[in-house]
């Protein structure tokens, strides 16, 4: 599936929509989300327990019109080789992980 990035304060944020957050197994009011970088992808995991370690980006979903929002900043937009305003990503599910990539 593709979809453009909404700029969100200083940064952006992908939208998605509830039945995707149910394929995934995500209660988007009660789950956190780690962001992991591999290779120009960013790989979102589900995680049931807080993780307090400055080495891993842990995320929470933001409501967004019938759905819910992932805050992504600028950095990692830069990581991934986008841009926002022109560009779309595309994100693929897979074994319960959600993978966002340029399109």
């Amino acid at each position: 599936m593709q979809r453009k990035l909404v700029p969100s304060g200083t940064g952006w944020e992908l939208y998605m929509p509830k039945d995707v957050l149910k394929l995934l197994g995500i209660n988007p009011k009660e789950t956190k989300v780690l962001f992991k970088m591999d290779k120009n992808v960013l790989k979102i995991i589900k995680t049931g327990f807080d993780i307090n370690n400055e080495n891993f980006l842990i995320k929470k979903f933001n409501k967004s019109g019938n759905g819910y929002g992932l805050y992504i900043s600028n950095s990692i937009i830069q990581f991934l080789e986008l841009n926002p305003e022109t560009d779309e990503v595309k994100y693929t599910i897979e074994d319960e992980i959600l993978f966002i990539s340029r399109a």
